[in-house]
């Protein structure tokens, strides 16, 4: 659920989603047998709403928060009545943890104002924050698996870049610029470019004559600049861009 924007790299909601589900099962299987197996619930319950939200986020772009608002006051609840309890230690650290996740959401939130290449959207800081009311009193593990969810992504441009040179994916430009575009996308036939892809190329017009050149600033209104490819594709029977 992870959306985040470098070099308008492309739309990592889905993937970035299940690698916070792997690593999120991974530490908290070896943390809960460490603190208490009454925290196999929260793991539970967390896991689906990931997945739940991975494929909300795929389908429609956009997530509904109240549930994860409800599981966050219902994760409080559980684990101050069957975990904390009366043990002002575990409160403490609890509490500690919930607010550096708060300014860690915080930073990268106002980092993404500054900055459109810092953008991340505003339902997968929710998301980190859903998994820190659900962690326990672990220290940082919502954000520690959130910065790792980021590194193993830079793995994808690697995977596009050799799927591009196995079928032969070429654009026709510089060297320089051929290689920047096939580390960040794919060609796509333009009658089945929706919504949910941002273009890496620009189409315009002058002198009747089209002028092609990529384009890899970070795009938050690509509908726009998607209608004016499709437009001009019509009238002059382009059938591919690099998304």
């Amino acid at each position: 659920m992870v959306q985040f924007t470098f070099l308008k790299l492309f739309n990592t909601n889905c993937f970035n989603t299940f690698v916070l589900i792997l690593l999120y099962l991974l530490f908290k299987y070896k943390l809960g047998k460490v603190m208490n197996l009454l925290l196999f619930p929260l793991i539970i319950i967390c896991f689906i709403f990931l997945i739940y939200y991975g494929y909300k986020d795929l389908k429609f772009r956009e997530i509904n928060i109240l549930p994860l608002i409800i599981f966050s006051l219902f994760s409080i609840l559980y684990q101050g009545l069957f975990i904390f309890k009366d043990n002002l230690f575990l409160w403490k650290m609890y509490g500690l943890q919930i607010a550096i996740s708060l300014i860690f959401v915080l930073i990268i939130y106002f980092l993404g104002r500054i900055s459109s290449f810092a953008y991340i959207g505003e339902g997968d800081l929710y998301v980190i924050l859903m998994i820190s009311f659900s962690c326990g009193f672990v220290v940082l593990f919502s954000e520690i698996v959130f910065l790792i969810a980021l590194v193993l992504m830079l793995f994808i441009p690697l995977y596009l870049f050799i799927k591009n040179l196995i079928f032969k994916n070429i654009p026709k430009y510089s060297l320089f610029k051929s290689l920047i575009i096939m580390f960040l996308g794919t060609p796509k036939d333009i009658i089945k470019i929706n919504n949910f892809y941002t273009p890496l190329e620009t189409l315009k017009l002058k002198d009747n004559k089209i002028i092609r050149n990529i384009d890899i600033t970070p795009n938050f209104d690509s509908e726009k600049e998607l209608k004016n490819i499709k437009i001009i594709s019509r009238s002059k029977k382009i059938g591919k861009i690099w998304v």
